[in-house]
């Protein structure tokens, strides 16, 4: 599948046949670019499942800052993101198509020898209120990073103080986990799917502790496009062939290599 340019326009633009431009983002093992994973990334599988469902349409895929994402939703540009994360409310720049997948929630991602002390000072799953109160861990996080429900905590206790580093750069999630197996850092909070794909392409092992405040969530997955005429048919269309991605056995495999609870 070749990587094309985009063409952005307003809705009012287009003419002809309909068109899809997917955002995607540098963000493994969502989407995996280079290495011996390249193109298997659990949303790389997505959008060509949805590609494979969708043949009446033309589509292109361009990698794009999640910052320049949200300024051509701003702006009204034709665009759907594959792997947003779902969300009840109503939004004001995207619309959101039916649930497509879920996966496991953040919890904590440390060294293996730090499993027992933390567990047994905070609980399995973790306290994280508890934890970061205590101020004694090092955290790192990939820069603009944010946790949801679990973002006033990490305000409260952990952001600004001499125990939070901020890393930047398309190696920050690889570059956090070997700082923290260097004992430079002591936990990060993500996905389960992130260990998984560190250890599988570093040949390192991590521990994973769940969340007390994430207890029993799981992420729903949805694809988010323009608000506008056209986002409006191209998720209509999205729903209808959500089932058909969903039985895609290469994308049903991707999902077992990636999104398995730990």
């Amino acid at each position: 599948m070749a990587l094309l340019l985009p063409l952005f326009g307003s809705a009012s633009e287009r003419t002809g046949d309909h068109e899809i431009t997917w955002a995607a983002n540098i963000s493994p093992p969502f989407h995996i670019v280079t290495g011996p994973f390249a193109q298997q990334g659990v949303c790389d599988a997505f959008v060509n499942a949805l590609i494979d469902a969708m043949p009446e349409s033309e589509h292109k895929i361009e990698y794009l800052p999640q910052m320049r994402i949200g300024m051509l939703w701003e702006q009204e540009k034709n665009l759907c993101y594959p792997c947003m994360i779902h969300r009840q409310e109503e939004q004001s720049l995207i619309e959101y198509s039916d649930p497509t997948y879920a996966y496991p929630s953040h919890g904590i991602i440390t060294r293996p020898e730090l499993v027992g002390e933390l567990t047994s000072k905070y609980g399995n799953p973790v306290d994280l209120k508890a934890m970061l109160s205590d101020q004694s861990y090092r955290f790192g996080q990939p820069v603009g990073r944010l946790y949801g429900k679990l973002q006033p905590i990490l305000d409260e206790h952990l952001i600004g103080t001499s125990k939070h580093t901020d890393l930047s750069g398309e190696t920050a999630n690889t570059s956090m986990m070997s700082m923290i197996l260097g004992s430079r850092l002591d936990f990060t909070i993500d996905y389960p799917m992130l260990k998984r794909f560190y250890e599988e392409t570093e040949g390192r092992a991590l521990a994973f502790i769940p969340i007390a405040q994430l207890a029993g969530e799981e992420i729903i997955g949805a694809v988010a496009c323009t608000r506008n005429s056209w986002g409006a048919d191209t998720i209509e269309r999205i729903n209808q062939i959500i089932p058909a991605v969903q039985n895609n056995p290469k994308f049903q495999q991707a999902q077992q290599t990636w999104l398995q609870p730990e």
